[in-house]
């Protein structure tokens, strides 16, 4: 996407304000696991929305006044110990070529902002700490601003998350451009593992070969992939991903890439021997039957509680007993499924 896409999205937001405010988005930090080791960096996707900037250490700064709007990008100014350890972080220069934002200044610069009009601030409250931190350099005649440390004036302040959670449910074009290209990254990489799927393999092994077809089209992993095999497929949010896979079981893989911080989420069960039992046939193709039902009944106007209705309607047995058989005997069940049997 161009970052005309991005200025466009920051009017449409600045139209759902109040006149004489300011907007203060924050990008993620850095987390880091021990000393200088960092985890892989994520960026708040509420940032990335309005900037298509994916740094750590930046901030965004939109100005509403009457018919006078401002925008200034908040960066970290270039620094040798940075440059040493994992590269330059870029300049006002660097930014001013790549985006369309009119004003960008480094964090100690603060004082060139001027809030003396503004009366609403719009952030995301998870950030309110930040911001004060913020404020506390912003250069401010009226040394009684409600602005400054000491004040209860809570009400001026609005929870700017709400405004672009709204924004984000309708995707454009170039949005469902992303989020099918992850789509069909981790529909490939989900084919892959069918066929190279295979009893004796570990768990992780799988997961393995998932991240790898991932990363060599450019793609993160979205989730922590769930590679559970047997017994193991019955744990929710199960990750040890360390079992061996056994003969005439089956494998639930529940992995996904992400593209561009476009996400797609994907899971599937496949026969560890390459085919079905009689019993985990007649199970899965239950599921996909739901399934069926349930992308057939996506429509304007229904919720995803109606939808989840549709697949649980589906899936409550007429012959219980049957069924609950099959479950029994079959090493492998899916745990929603195991619930609404037995809360019929």
């Amino acid at each position: 996407m161009i970052s005309k896409d991005f200025a466009k999205r920051r009017n449409k937001l600045l139209r759902k304000i109040e006149d004489k405010s300011a907007i203060f988005i924050f990008s993620e930090t850095q987390k880091f696991r021990n000393n200088d080791v960092a985890y892989d960096f994520r960026q708040s996707s509420n940032f990335y929305y309005l900037t298509g900037i994916n740094d750590p250490s930046t901030a965004l700064f939109i100005l509403k006044d009457g018919k006078v709007t401002t925008t200034t990008l908040v960066c970290k100014r270039p620094n040798d110990l940075d440059k040493l350890w994992n590269g330059q972080v870029p300049s006002k220069l660097s930014y001013k070529k790549h985006l369309d934002i009119e004003n960008i200044i480094y964090f100690d610069e603060l004082n060139s902002l001027k809030l003396e009009n503004i009366k609403n601030l719009y952030f995301e409250f998870k950030d309110e700490k930040r911001l004060d931190d913020i404020l506390k350099k912003v250069n401010l005649t009226d040394t009684k601003s409600r602005y400054h440390k000491n004040n209860d004036l809570h009400s001026t302040r609005s929870n700017l998350s709400s405004l672009i959670f709204d924004m984000r449910r309708i995707k454009s074009k170039g949005e469902l451009s992303e989020i099918r290209h992850a789509a069909k990254i981790s529909a490939n990489a989900h084919v892959n593992l069918i066929k190279t799927c295979k009893p004796g393999m570990k768990e992780f092994e799988i997961e393995a070969e998932f991240i790898e077809f991932c990363m060599k089209n450019q793609c993160k992993q979205a989730y922590p992939a769930i590679v559970a095999s047997g017994k193991n497929a019955c744990i929710l949010h199960y990750t040890k991903n360390s079992s061996t896979l056994n003969p005439d079981t089956l494998l639930l893989v529940d992995a996904a890439a992400e593209y561009n911080n476009y996400a797609s989420d994907i899971t599937r069960t496949i026969p560890v021997s390459g085919k079905f039992t009689e019993h985990q046939k007649l199970i899965y193709e239950l599921v996909l039957n739901s399934q069926q039902k349930a992308i057939e009944a996506c429509k304007p106007g229904k919720t995803l509680v109606d939808i989840h209705n549709v697949a649980v309607k589906y899936i409550i047995p007429t012959t219980s007993n049957v069924r609950f058989k099959v479950l029994f005997d079959c090493d492998f069940c899916c745990p929603l499924l195991f619930h609404h049997l037995l809360n019929k």
